[in-house]
């Protein structure tokens, strides 16, 4: 028997008896291989299915096989935005009742993880680890602006102070170092407690005051480094963050805001250069907003035309065990979406020299959980939305907008579409 993995066709021994289920995932290269590691263990641990996998399938395809009523038996999805359009068009199942009937309890899922699977209050999508954001920061361009290493900014506030210091520039006035990388917005409207939907209507306000306020701030960290030309210009020269050519790894930037998988980029691309990580910062004002992050999953979505979808279910149940958890971290490098496993020492304890990237990703095992981890709203919308946000973001980046106009015109064109739904 033969079937699809990755791009090629390979000739794969199924056992006899075992009911064989298709999965496309996301995953491509050394991840690809990571994913199919963690389904060749549940194809030994278990004898009543047996799982297929696919690798390095994009949404788009997944949805032109959903439309055409030829899914495959559950599949993963790279852009959340997809997941509230097939869930409006009642092309996902629905698994709030197997999800009671399991034995899985809320409680024991950091809360962003099942959020960001439901939409209009029904579950439609299971995690499998999750990525969050911290600030990276390097202590030696600390040492170099006269900061002391040990005291990462606490506050935004603060952020533009280090900002300014430690961009450096030639005596032509060109940028040779940027004091930190310009952010995604979202994650500082996330970080100053911003609001994307009207809680009750689900409408949205990109303009919301709160969303200015950030906005406003974002404009004023890239001033605080330079022209918003000066510095556009010069992370248009950044190479690609997994290698060796990523601006942090070159010294060309002292801060960026960035995900879990990066001390493993450090460790394996770049082992000489320092860093330390610490919780994205918080307005001065409001210091109930400590610790702010930005989430993102691994979901995972079964189709209403899956032909074996109780066996499906069963697999994403087997995702939630510790023994899954860790499996899937270790290697994948992202987050235990259950509670529990985050203090797991396992994902903590550095027990040997290519374990190293544990002492920085430990770090965001304690900020995951924080009550002020944001993601974006599951809304029909979100692919839109999203893509319009980091519009506005280029303007503000360039100068070319105000803040109060680069909103106002992403409030236009979502709203827009959002009457479509409604």
């Amino acid at each position: 028997m033969t079937a699809l993995g990755g791009c090629a066709l390979k000739k794969e021994a199924i056992p006899e008896g075992r009911t064989v289920l298709r999965v496309w995932s996301m995953w491509s290269g050394d991840e690809e291989k990571v994913f199919q590691g963690v389904v060749d263990h549940y194809n030994r641990v278990q004898s009543k299915v047996y799982i297929q996998n696919l690798g390095a399938v994009e949404d788009t395809k997944i949805i032109r096989s959903v439309v055409a009523g030829a899914p495959p038996d559950f599949f993963t999805l790279r852009e959340p935005g997809y997941l509230a359009p097939l869930a409006a068009n009642n092309a996902l199942l629905p698994l709030d009742d197997w999800f009671r009937e399991s034995g899985l309890r809320e409680a024991d899922f950091v809360p962003a993880a099942l959020a960001q699977g439901r939409y209009r209050g029904r579950l439609y999508s299971m995690p499998y680890l999750l990525d969050a954001q911290a600030l990276f920061y390097n202590p030696d361009h600390f040492k170099r602006a006269g900061i002391p290493p040990n005291q990462p900014p606490r506050t935004l506030e603060q952020t533009l102070e280090y900002a300014r210091r430690l961009t450096v520039k030639s005596p032509g006035g060109a940028i040779q170092t940027l004091g930190m990388r310009p952010p995604d917005l979202i994650y500082i409207i996330g970080a100053f407690g911003g609001q994307f939907v009207d809680p009750a209507t689900g409408a949205p306000t990109a303009d919301h005051p709160t969303n200015l306020e950030a906005a406003r701030y974002y404009r004023a960290l890239i001033e605080a480094m330079g022209s918003g030309k000066e510095v556009q210009a010069f992370t248009m020269s950044f190479g690609n963050e997994q290698g060796t050519n990523n601006p942090f790894f070159l010294g060309k930037i002292s801060m960026m805001i960035n995900g879990q998988w990066n001390p493993y980029w450090f460790q394996k691309y770049a082992p000489r250069v320092p860093y330390e990580v610490a919780p994205v910062p918080y307005p001065e004002r409001n210091p109930r907003l400590q610790k702010p992050t930005w989430i993102g999953q691994n979901m995972f979505c079964i189709p209403r035309e899956s032909k074996h979808s109780r066996e499906a279910w069963e697999f994403f149940v087997w995702m939630q065990s510790d023994e899954a958890q860790l499996l899937f971290a270790e290697t994948m490098h992202g987050i235990p979406n259950i509670r529990r496993v985050l203090k797991h020492p396992q994902l903590r304890t550095v027990r040997a020299p290519d374990e190293v990237w544990k002492r920085g990703y430990s770090k965001f095992l304690d900020l995951v959980d924080s009550p002020n981890a944001r993601f974006f709203p599951i809304t029909p919308i979100a692919t839109l939305y999203l893509h319009e946000l980091y519009t506005a973001q280029d303007y503000l980046l360039s100068g070319n907008k105000t803040p109060e106009q680069a909103l106002r015109d992403v409030q236009q064109r979502v709203a827009a579409e959002y009457r479509r739904w409604t």
